[in-house]
C-alpha cells in the first residue's frame, strides 16, 4: 500500500529535481535556502510562482525588467505573476500605460498581447502582438504566443509557421516545441512531433531531437504524477521506466539522474528497500557526488555502504 502521507513531499521532491535541472537533486527546500543555488532571477521567480509566492515573483521580475527593458522574459514573468494573483486587468492597464510612454517596446507590446491571450482576447492579442514582431522580428516570445493565437483562430498553417521560426531563433526554448507539439494535436497531427524526433535521430542531428525528446520525457513525468494521484502504482512505475529510456536515447545525464533518484524515492515509499538501494547506486554510478544519494544509502543499509 503507497504511503499517502508521503505524496506532497514526493511531488514536491520531483518538481524541484527537474526545475533545477541539476544532476544533484534536491529535498523541499523553502525560499531561504534560494541563494545556495547558484540561479538567475528568472529561474528565482519561476521558483516564487512555483511555491505560489506570486507577491516574491513579481518583485523580481519587475526589477529584472526595469534593469532589462527588451527582456521579454522579465515581462512575461510579471504577466504570469499578475494572473496568479488573479489581476490580469492590472497588468493590462499598466502595459497600455507602459506603451504610451515607450510606444516602440518590443518586450511590453509582447507583454501586452500575452495578457490578451490569457484573458480570451485573440483578435486585440493578435494585433498587438504583430505590433511587438513589427518592433522586433527576432522577439521569439512574441512569435510564440501569436503562434497559440492563430492555434486558437484554427489558422493552425500560420501557426506552424511562426512557433518554427521562434524555434529557429531560440532553438534551446523548450516551451516552443510543446508549442509545435500542441500545435500537430490540435491539426489532427498528434504523431507528426514523434515522427520528427525520429527522423532528426536517424539523420544524426542529436542536439536538435533532444530538445523533442525532453518534451516527450516531461509529458511522461506528468503522466506518471497523475498515474500516482490515482494510486496505480505498477502504471507509475512502467511510465517512469519510459521517461528514463528517453532520456538515455537522448543522452541526458541530469534526467537521467533525477528519473533514477525519483523512482528510488517511490521504491522507498512502498517499502520495496532493495529495488530503492539499487536506484541510488545507480545514481552514484553516474554522479558519485550525489549527496541524496549517499545519504539514502547510508541510512537505509549502514552495513553495507
Amino acid at each position: 500500500m503507497m504511503k499517502r502521507h508521503g505524496l506532497r513531499s514526493f511531488f514536491f521532491t520531483l518538481a524541484i529535481i527537474f526545475f533545477l535541472g541539476c544532476t544533484q537533486s534536491t529535498w523541499a527546500q523553502s525560499p531561504k535556502h534560494l541563494e545556495s543555488f547558484n540561479i538567475s532571477p528568472l529561474q528565482k521567480g519561476e521558483f516564487f510562482l512555483l511555491r505560489k509566492k506570486p507577491g516574491e515573483a513579481l518583485k523580481i521580475f519587475k526589477d529584472l525588467w526595469q534593469r532589462e527593458p527588451q527582456n521579454s522574459y522579465a515581462v512575461r514573468g510579471i504577466v504570469r505573476s499578475h494572473q496568479a494573483l488573479e489581476k490580469l486587468p492590472e497588468v493590462v492597464s499598466f502595459l497600455k500605460g507602459y506603451l504610451e510612454k515607450y510606444s516602440q517596446s518590443s518586450s511590453a507590446a509582447y507583454g501586452l498581447g500575452y495578457a490578451f491571450y490569457l484573458q480570451g482576447r485573440l483578435e486585440e492579442s493578435r494585433r498587438v502582438l504583430d505590433e511587438s514582431l513589427s518592433f522586433d522580428r527576432g522577439n521569439a516570445l512574441a512569435l510564440n504566443n501569436l503562434a497559440a493565437v492563430l492555434v486558437e483562430l484554427k489558422e493552425y498553417t500560420n501557426a506552424l509557421t511562426q512557433v518554427k521560426e521562434a524555434i529557429k531563433i531560440a532553438p534551446n526554448e523548450l516551451m516552443f516545441y510543446r508549442n509545435l507539439q500542441m500545435i500537430y494535436v490540435r491539426s489532427g497531427k498528434p504523431g507528426k512531433f514523434e515522427e520528427e524526433y525520429r527522423h532528426l535521430l536517424a539523420e544524426g542531428f542529436p542536439a536538435q531531437a533532444k530538445r523533442y525528446g525532453l518534451v516527450m520525457a516531461q509529458q511522461l513525468r506528468q503522466k506518471s504524477f497523475k498515474l500516482y494521484v490515482d494510486g496505480k502504482i505498477d502504471e507509475t512505475i512502467k511510465t517512469m521506466m519510459e521517461m528514463l529510456d528517453l532520456y538515455r536515447e537522448i543522452n541526458h545525464e541530469s534526467g537521467i539522474v533525477a528519473g533514477l533518484f525519483s523512482l528510488a524515492v517511490l521504491y522507498e515509499e512502498q517499502g520495496r528497500i532493495e529495488r530503492a538501494l539499487e536506484k541510488y547506486r545507480e545514481v552514484l554510478k553516474i554522479n558519485p557526488q550525489h549527496i541524496q544519494a549517499r545519504e539514502k544509502l547510508r541510512s537505509l543499509n549502514p552495513k553495507r555502504d
